[in-house]
């Protein structure tokens, strides 16, 4: 069974189809509870809010379509496309600004995990790495014994060849157009679009076009640093 809860895996599907809308009304969707990580799809209808809150960890909100704006010191306006990391312990009041959905991405660890990317800063998810020509490139943005997560960009043609992971691995596609083996049968991910690649199953990745993805790989029997 897939630690990514009610999500069934080596099925092509997209975030943002996952949590329903309602007028007036917040929704959320729980798609993993971890040790190591939470990951939440959440609607927020236009000027509906999410209180204040002061969490201690650091919150990745990777925003699907529509506006937000991120009540801190100064307020930050995010649209479809954008990132912003919320440190841990940081007062926060979410806002729609238009009717929104965004992925959130909690960090329940002790200690700050991100690194190589600015915390409390708005960027570009597919700005995140660059391509290079030939190559594949891994920018890592959290390394744990539970937890990797990184941003990948891969020149037309090149990938990652057919191998096995020691956990369910959440791929999330950027930009461009990738194929992805699993098991031998193939998917072919566009931006917006999502696979889970199973637990000790052969998968391998390519780019169709140059193509840049989100990797999530939760390694299930790994005891993580918590909070004490």
């Amino acid at each position: 069974m897939s630690v990514f809860s009610k999500l069934e895996s080596s099925k092509k599907f997209r975030m943002e189809d996952l949590v329903s809308e309602g007028r007036g009304q917040t929704i959320s969707y729980g798609m993993l509870y971890s040790p190591a990580a939470e990951m939440y799809v959440y609607f927020l209808d236009k000027d509906e809010e999410i209180s204040e809150m002061k969490a201690p960890y650091e919150n990745i909100v990777m925003m699907l379509k529509g506006s937000l704006r991120l009540w801190t010191e100064p307020p930050v306006d995010i649209s479809a496309g954008d990132v912003y990391i919320v440190p841990e312990e940081t007062d926060v009041v979410i806002t729609a600004t238009k009717p929104v959905k965004y992925v959130s991405i909690l960090l329940p660890m002790e200690g700050t995990l991100i690194k190589n990317l600015d915390l409390s800063t708005k960027m570009v998810s597919k700005e995140m790495v660059a391509y290079r020509e030939g190559q594949v490139v891994n920018l890592t943005l959290v390394n744990s014994p539970s937890l990797n997560l990184s941003v990948i960009s891969m020149d037309k043609g090149e990938g990652l060849n057919t191998h096995t992971a020691p956990g369910d691995a959440f791929v999330i596609a950027l930009d461009g157009e990738g194929q992805i083996i699993i098991d031998g049968k193939e998917f072919r991910l566009k931006e917006g679009e999502s696979i889970i690649m199973p637990k000790n199953v052969p998968h391998a990745v390519m780019g169709i076009t140059q193509f840049k993805m989100i990797l999530i790989l939760v390694k299930e029997g790994k005891k993580p640093i918590m909070p004490t």
